[in-house]
């Protein structure tokens, strides 16, 4: 859950203001918000850490800064669903002011500061607007949709709400492979998994079920059951397939490391060491995610840091290897 305090929303019939709209209007002022932003938020990924390169740092923050506010106006925002999906089209329509036009990308005017230092990133780094909006329409989609009757849908939900962000790193590292962001998806739609199965219950406080329903029926545990949160073998067998099938993916994108900038490596191992981290976490607690939440421990994370350290010296001493 975000920390972060962003003000008050408005909504008066077609007339949105979204909380933080004309503020910090200038892009300095704009990407220093971005980066509190960023600091008040606790994620088990650290998405901009003391390892990433300085002229690269205030971008991350400026991603994770989009990613932060849409992923909160869609489970956060005091208003029942129709009203967030407002917040959201408003959001989206916010972006498109930003992007402006094919002919004069990211020369636009918008309103909110966030998108003032989201434009200035995307522009410097030539990245399209496709990617942006696929996460707001995640976001959308938890307005609309709350249950997976299999996992193709929920492998298009992660398109839109985890990929996109591995293609954002690609991009502010220099590399705009397609094979690259296809060996990225693995990595991202492990993490949301990963990030589904840890929060089970936090979802169905919000009437969200991501479990694909096909998957329950294969293994005996009925919607019903998940509803009252049982936990039975039917329970752990279902958990553990999905945790397999979240460690597989972690392993494909495995093959991406090799491939990049030797620092975007270094991220790229966090990120799946945190995600490993939570299925590890998941399995050590017998798959019970209904009655604990699954965390990772403050020596686990020193002890990933400390990993990471020694990778990121080595990846140092290599400069930008292959960026």
């Amino acid at each position: 859950m975000g920390k972060f305090k962003w003000g008050t929303h408005k909504i008066k019939s077609e007339n949105v203001t979204l909380a933080g709209y004309d503020t910090f209007n200038n892009l300095k002022s704009a990407q220093k918000y971005c980066t509190k932003i960023a600091k008040a938020n606790y994620e088990n990924f650290i998405i901009s850490n003391w390892f990433t390169p300085k002229e690269i740092k205030q971008h991350i923050d400026n991603i994770y800064a989009f990613c932060r506010y849409g992923d909160d106006l869609g489970d956060d925002a005091p208003f029942p669903p129709s009203g967030r999906l407002s917040l959201l089209n408003e959001w989206m329509n916010d972006l498109e002011r930003a992007f402006h036009s094919e002919d004069k990308p990211w020369s636009g005017n918008p309103r909110h500061p966030i998108l003032i230092a989201v434009s200035h990133t995307a522009s410097t780094f030539q990245i399209p607007i496709t990617p942006f909006k696929r996460l707001i329409e995640a976001f959308k989609f938890d307005q609309e949709k709350i249950r997976y009757d299999n996992y193709q849908e929920l492998k298009n939900y992660c398109i839109h709400s985890a990929d996109p962000v591995g293609h954002l790193f690609l991009y502010v590292y220099g590399h705009r492979s397609e094979e690259l962001q296809q060996l990225s998806d693995n990595t991202c739609t492990a993490l949301q998994l990963a990030n589904h199965w840890q929060d089970v219950s936090r979802d169905l406080d919000q009437d969200r079920i991501y479990m694909p329903i096909d998957e329950m029926e294969k293994f005996n545990y009925s919607l019903k059951d998940y509803q009252k949160r049982i936990v039975n073998d039917e329970w752990r067998a279902l958990m553990r397939f999905q945790v397999d099938r979240a460690r597989e993916l972690f392993e494909k994108g495995s093959k991406l490391w090799d491939k990049v900038d030797s620092r975007l490596a270094v991220d790229l191992r966090m990120f799946t060491m945190g995600g490993l981290a939570v299925l590890d976490a998941i399995e050590s607690q017998g798959y019970d995610t209904w009655n604990k939440r699954p965390k990772i421990s403050k020596l686990k994370q020193i002890r990933m840091l400390m990993a990471s350290r020694k990778l990121w010296k080595e990846a140092h001493k290599k400069g930008k290897g292959m960026g």
